[in-house]
């Protein structure tokens, strides 16, 4: 297996995706920020242009690094097939659950890599062109710490979205049917448990535990006060996030090994 992942780094390092990708997420997240920036410094009244204001987008979405996990690994693996890596590992003996877990290792390694220099340079940008009043210790440290602790919180489900998303690229032949599957299970499914939530308790216990749901229902932040509050601020519902992503992982690699066992690979 481990030859199989120096193969994998080695072909996603000397190709151009990942730099693309990641310098197209940071483009926008700097423009982000340069926009406000302007605005602020062209618009008398402008009361936007600040560290909280940009903050508040990452903190109350961030379904963003499940999003992100799906992306890095669509895009990875969207050539494997064509240039006969697949084919060329199993006709070589590697075990179909060695690539699986190959896969899933290389692919969160890039992903976090990717992850950790978007945050870093989106931190600094926000820091250099917005206002943050260093008098008020609040307005100038609690957001970072609410964004980088609901990061972290939150990397155990990214990661599962990254197994996820390999997992139904064994099951499915169509990029279309994986983005579907990984809607489904990760937003729509959530959605309508939550939905009958509302007239089944039974549901809305187990919506209370579904990543989704709980990251839209349980982060309050407000730009007009000094309030901002997130599960992941609390230890219960820090360990709450390790609890579902780890699960997740589980139940997510369960289903890829089922899969990889079932594909025809030609």
């Amino acid at each position: 297996m481990a030859n199989y992942i120096k193969s994998e780094f080695y072909r996603i390092l000397h190709g151009r995706t990942i730099y693309l990708l990641t310098l197209a997420l940071t483009s926008l997240l700097v423009l982000m920020n340069v926009v406000l920036f302007l605005f602020m410094t062209y618009a008398p009244g402008f009361y936007y242009g600040t560290v909280r204001f940009s903050f508040i987008w990452p903190i109350s979405d961030m379904q963003v690094f499940f999003i992100g996990g799906f992306l890095v690994v669509m895009l990875l693996s969207s050539d494997e097939y064509k240039n006969g890596v697949m084919k060329n590992a199993v006709a070589g003996g590697m075990n179909r659950i060695h690539i699986f877990i190959g896969k899933c290792i290389v692919y969160g390694i890039v992903a976090m890599i990717s992850a950790a220099v978007i945050l870093a340079v989106y931190i600094l940008t926000t820091y250099a062109l917005l206002e943050a009043d260093f008098s008020v210790p609040l307005e100038s440290t609690l957001p970072l710490k609410v964004l980088l602790t609901g990061a972290a919180a939150n990397l155990p489900f990214s990661l599962a979205s990254i197994v996820l998303t390999v997992a139904l690229n064994q099951i499915f032949q169509k990029e279309i049917q994986v983005s579907i599957g990984w809607a489904s299970v990760t937003y729509l499914i959530p959605l309508a448990v939550r939905l009958l939530g509302m007239q089944i308790p039974l549901c809305a216990r187990i919506a209370r535990w579904l990543p989704w749901n709980f990251l839209s229902t349980e982060v309050s932040v407000a730009f007009g006060s000094m309030q901002m509050d997130a599960l992941w601020m609390h230890p219960e519902g820090f360990l709450k996030e390790m609890i579902v992503g780890a699960v997740g992982i589980f139940l997510f690699g369960a289903l890829g090994i089922w899969g990889i066992h079932k594909k025809d690979i030609s």
